[in-house]
């Protein structure tokens, strides 16, 4: 009897399993579909646009002079501060002018005794000329008088160019500046000894003009060549090259380093006439006003420059674009709401947009955002994004 009531105790507990789960079982709910996906799109959108390429260059100064002495002496008295605004003819520098001044007295004093040596022979040669109508000198002295007249006159001259030359040494003794600009600290104090000459003159401060300013770059072959032939195309038949580009009036842009647009607006005014062998690039330069000063020469700016007239261009967000490999590509959600891949051609940057060439037509939902919860095919919930 105890046997047998052990073996029912497995069957009982079986049973028992058997009719729980079947009872869980009826209270489990049923399966739900999959939720479908939001993405985040916005239309792609037509407007009208300008390509341009970006540079990379320098500012340089409109006009840049280093100041060096011309004569040599002792340096007098600095008639500037450092980093001041000057105007061209200003005095910088004074140098000891005692000595120029003495020799300059005595290249005077020489043209007076010139100019007395020449009024005595030509005094002597009026009366040899009528001495020698009556035979009362010989024909010989005659010539020598005149001669002394000749003689007198070089000498004068010779006086008159001397004290001209050394009038230009002591005007040297003031360093005034070449140009209206602002000049840089003074190299050396009051009282040094500075040399002078021509050639190896004792460099004194330097001062520059910015306002105007330039920038300067490099571009390379193809896309100058870009430029040029598109010149030829707006002028057709009749077109013929400037005789200076900034007659054309092209604009470009400039943006410093910490600026995310290019708010500076200016014109071409030179492009380099031969391309470098070497480098297959040539020299591109810009000048803008700096009417702010805020642009100084050396500092490092990216340079817009356009090559092409306006154009009607298909335009999406930057991030809608994706890269497979060497191919560019966005979503498009199509009207049954389903996601299509198609590859594009990518045209130049706007801002947060990118022309597209190629792929995308105006007015078609690009996808945005929540692209890699997606594939080609699958059907998603589309959310406009507000700008």
């Amino acid at each position: 009897m105890t046997q047998h009531c052990y073996r029912l105790f497995p069957l009982l507990a079986c049973g028992l399993i058997a009719v729980c789960g079947c009872k869980d079982a009826s209270k489990a709910p049923a399966t739900t579909d999959r939720a479908i996906q939001k993405v985040a799109f916005v239309p792609a959108k037509k407007e009208l646009v300008m390509d341009h390429v970006e540079l990379v260059g320098r500012l340089a100064a409109n006009e840049s002079v280093k100041i060096q002495s011309r004569v040599s002496g002792f340096l007098l008295e600095t008639h500037f501060e450092d980093g001041q605004q000057v105007t061209k003819g200003d005095l910088l520098f004074t140098i000891e002018p005692d000595e120029y001044q003495a020799i300059y007295n005595q290249s005077l004093a020489a043209i007076d005794v010139a100019k007395t040596k020449l009024d005595l022979t030509e005094k002597t040669f009026a009366r040899s000329k009528t001495l020698i109508e009556n035979d009362a000198i010989s024909k010989e002295e005659f010539d020598q008088n005149q001669s002394a007249v000749a003689e007198a006159m070089a000498n004068l001259m010779a006086s008159e160019a001397d004290a001209a030359r050394v009038k230009l040494d002591l005007d040297y003794t003031k360093v005034v500046s070449p140009i209206s600009g602002r000049v840089d600290r003074a190299l050396l104090d009051d009282g040094n000894y500075v040399n002078g000459g021509l050639v190896g003159g004792t460099l004194l401060t330097t001062v520059v003009s910015d306002r105007p300013i330039k920038a300067v770059a490099s571009v390379d072959e193809n896309v100058r060549l870009k430029f040029m032939r598109r010149q030829r195309e707006v002028g057709g038949e009749d077109f013929k090259e400037a005789d200076k580009l900034e007659e054309l009036k092209i604009p470009c842009y400039l943006q410093l380093q910490d600026e995310q647009d290019f708010p500076h607006e200016g014109i071409l005014e030179y492009a380099e006439i031969q391309v470098d062998q070497q480098t297959g690039t040539s020299l591109l330069r810009g000048v803008f006003d700096n009417n702010d000063g805020l642009l100084k020469p050396g500092m490092f700016v990216r340079i817009k420059v356009p090559v092409s007239d306006e154009y009607e261009a298909v335009l999406v967000p930057n991030t809608s674009i994706g890269t497979d490999q060497a191919t560019n590509f966005v979503y498009v959600i199509n009207d049954a709401n389903e996601i299509e891949h198609r590859t594009v051609i990518l045209g130049d940057r706007k801002d947060k947009f990118r022309v597209v060439t190629s792929g995308v037509q105006p007015g078609e939902s690009v996808v945005v955002a929540g692209m890699q919860l997606i594939q080609p095919g699958m059907k998603v919930a589309p959310v406009l994004k507000q700008e």
